[in-house]
């Protein structure tokens, strides 16, 4: 199977999210897409120059936003959808996460990244909030208030990366397994009539990479989440039928 073909924004009317094609629709489409991003706290006039700069584009499935080894074009704040994470090292694939609605996809050149240290795919079909790097970077020599913002965003990230670490070294997999699908809820829940529904398709596989286990465990440890009722399954996505309880176990997984 060959790599996933790079497709980068074009900013033509093919990639233009339906329906967001006016001005005033695209500014009401940034700031529902800024208003769950880092970037969030962002005032006038950073918001502002923010929009300017950036233009909300369609995400296909499978299409490839940024390449590692290749020189980064873009920061992209996810509006929709989900965008699978990871890093080819000595061979071997290195899975670093699924970033959805509120996440950012190729922060690391803000650090000053010469080449995407990670490769970032499409897994399901959204939307974002396209920023291109050279006028995101001109505006940071100037711009304070945006670079602490970024600045933030970054540290942000890194906290995560090393509770994640932390989780993998000292939580047991039933722990990490809770953790992961109160993470998903908060990303990618849906309001349903049996609790909250995990919009965002994950099979056991994937679930087994993110959490370090493998996909035996994940659909036994599953199984157990479903007969205690705290868990469903609907169309091969999770529901969350009992979120206080989840949170009670997962402190003593």
């Amino acid at each position: 199977m060959g790599k996933p073909k790079v497709r980068g924004p074009t900013h033509g009317r093919g990639m233009e999210v339906e329906g967001v094609r006016g001005g005033a629709s695209q500014d009401l489409e940034k700031e529902r897409i800024l208003s769950r991003s880092p970037l969030a706290s962002l005032a006038s006039p950073s918001r502002r120059v923010l929009f300017e700069l950036g233009r909300v584009e369609r995400l296909a499935r499978r299409q490839c936003v940024c390449q590692q080894g290749a020189p980064p074009r873009h920061l992209f704040l996810i509006g929709a959808g989900r965008v699978k994470v990871e890093r080819v090292a000595d061979g071997r694939v290195v899975p670093l996460g699924h970033r959805g609605p509120g996440d950012l996809v190729g922060e690391g050149a803000l650090a000053g990244a010469t080449v995407s240290s990670e490769g970032a795919t499409v897994l399901d079909e959204g939307n974002a909030l396209v920023v291109p790097l050279a006028g995101l970077e001109r505006q940071l020599a100037s711009d304070a208030a945006l670079r602490g913002a970024l600045a933030a965003a970054l540290v942000a990230r890194k906290l995560e990366t090393e509770a994640r670490l932390g989780s993998l070294l000292l939580c047991t997999v039933e722990a990490r397994l809770i953790e992961f699908l109160r993470a998903a809820a908060r990303r990618w829940g849906q309001p349903h009539a049996a609790g909250q529904l995990v919009s965002a398709p994950f099979t056991h596989a994937d679930i087994a990479l993110l959490i370090g286990s493998t996909r035996e465990t994940v659909t036994l440890l599953l199984g157990k989440l479903k007969r205690a009722g705290l868990i469903a399954f609907e169309r091969r996505r999770i529901v969350i039928r009992d979120g206080e309880h989840l949170e009670v176990l997962a402190a003593t997984a």
